[in-house]
């Protein structure tokens, strides 16, 4: 018998209430392989999905982030040697407002002289950023805000920027070991089907419309 269309859309809108990539769908899982050097095939039952490692990444990433700030337990990367970093009056002014969402990220940082401050730890989620760069874009980030970053959005824009900065790039070929990893920390996450910046992680393709494009069925 042919499944209803209506029937389908409605099983397929069902999954993705949380069914695809939940914990208890993981023993079904069967990764395929990855094409492009970017999306990744992973078979569930009668679904294939198609996963960008990039946009799935950069979710675990800022899933990771939004934990640890939530429970106050940034995870940081203490420095051999501490980075120097001169400011101007306003920049100092800015930074000392917000030294705790600095610190709530995972930075640490003393002060070292009249406009200077020390960099003695940074993210440890985020090693592969220059630490810096990242600290500098954030801080000229306040600065154009002009408002203190304690506000919720403009701290969470934040830790998307370091997500997707992070996060491994599209044409980056991961071992399958690396994308099974990475799936495994996607099925912790509560919403995992899109990134940050709203994009898609996962698009999934029924059997029912496979069959339907090759004229299997009418």
């Amino acid at each position: 018998n042919i499944a209803d269309p209506g029937v389908q859309k409605a099983e397929q809108m069902d999954l993705f209430d949380g069914k695809l990539l939940s914990p208890e769908a993981k023993k079904h899982h069967k990764i395929i392989g990855q094409v492009f050097d970017t999306y990744w095939l992973l078979e569930y039952q009668n679904e294939l999905l198609i996963i960008d490692q990039h946009a799935a990444h950069e979710k675990v990433l800022f899933e990771k982030l939004m934990k640890r700030m939530k429970e106050k337990t940034p995870l940081t990367q203490t420095l051999i040697t501490p980075m120097v970093i001169t400011l101007s009056g306003r920049e100092l002014s800015v930074l000392e407002e917000n030294l705790s969402v600095f610190e709530q990220i995972g930075f640490t940082l003393e002060p070292f002289g009249d406009r200077e401050y020390l960099i003695t730890g940074i993210p440890a989620d985020f090693l592969n950023i220059p630490s810096k760069e990242l600290f500098l874009e954030m801080l000229d980030s306040m600065l154009e805000q002009g408002s203190k970053a304690t506000d919720t959005e403009l701290v969470l824009d934040h830790c998307a920027t370091m997500a997707c900065k992070a996060a491994v790039k599209g044409n980056n070929r991961l071992s399958f070991s690396e994308a099974k990893k990475l799936f495994e920390e996607m099925l912790q996450m509560e919403q995992p089907y899109h990134c940050p910046h709203g994009r898609p992680t996962t698009i999934a393709m029924s059997k029912y419309e496979f069959e339907k494009k090759f004229k299997r069925i009418l």
